[in-house]
């Protein structure tokens, strides 16, 4: 694969730039608090037009806004809160939107129908998939119009990365901690010449074919956006609102 054909991958959108797009997920639990993958009976029973999916663990929900405006963001997510709240009753079960929660926790992977779960976790270490399982993010994405744009924009939002972990963080940073067990190389790298450097690292990590096995911080994302994964899983649809504000802002171009 050369580098046109890895930048073939991520699909950018003039009509998308500036958008924004969201994914929050939560554990989900019985009628009692316990956490229980629960993911596989609900999501069948949802009126789904993409803005509901699986994670990895059986026992994580996933809700999506987007492409939107930044003006509409609140709106967005409080119909997706609607919607789940609807479910929650009809199929006796609560969200749980917490960071960070037990080891204990059930390991189920999600049946993935695709088939990549079962890959990703059939060599994988325990204590990797016990910190892939355990943490809960809420990922924030702004839609890039082409991929020249998108690397400009990608090492303008790296200096911001400190900011953006403490702005996310509800945790005293174990969230962090976590996820560098199952991703040390989280930290963004600067590629001085562009993609064709991107593509060497990625030669070099292995994800040339599959860049969404990149697990920085801040990443130019297969979508075509710039994504921005620090922050936490959280209730509250003002505070991801600052978190979009803050990413918007910084991916001005």
């Amino acid at each position: 694969m050369n580098v046109s054909e890895f930048a073939a991958q991520f699909n950018f959108q003039p009509a998308g730039a500036g958008l924004v797009g969201i994914e929050r997920e939560c554990f989900t639990t019985d009628l009692s608090g316990v956490i229980k993958p629960l993911t596989p009976s609900i999501l069948p029973s949802l009126d789904n037009n993409g803005q509901f999916g699986y994670e990895l663990s059986a026992c994580q929900l996933e809700d999506r806004i987007g492409p939107c405006t930044i003006e509409s963001v609140g709106k967005a997510l409080q119909t997706n809160d609607e919607i789940l709240s609807e479910a929650e009753a009809r199929c006796s079960f609560r969200r749980l939107y917490l960071e960070v929660v037990s080891a204990d926790m059930p390991l189920d992977v999600y049946p993935d129908p695709t088939g990549r779960y079962q890959r990703i976790t059939a060599n994988m270490p325990r204590e990797i998939l016990v910190a892939a399982c355990r943490v809960a993010g809420t990922h924030v994405h702004i839609g890039m119009p082409d991929l020249v744009t998108a690397m400009r924009v990608y090492h303008q939002a790296i200096p911001h990365l400190d900011e953006l972990i403490r702005m996310g963080d509800g945790s005293n940073g174990e969230r962090m901690r976590i996820y560098q067990v199952m991703a040390p190389d989280r930290t963004p790298k600067v590629y001085p010449n562009g993609w064709t450097e991107f593509h060497d690292y990625a030669i070099k990590m292995g994800f040339e074919s599959n860049p969404r096995s990149c697990w920085h911080l801040i990443r130019i994302s297969i979508h075509g956006t710039i994504e921005f994964r620090m922050f936490g899983s959280t209730p509250s649809n003002s505070r991801i609102e600052e978190w979009a504000q803050r990413c918007h802002e910084i991916c001005r171009f």
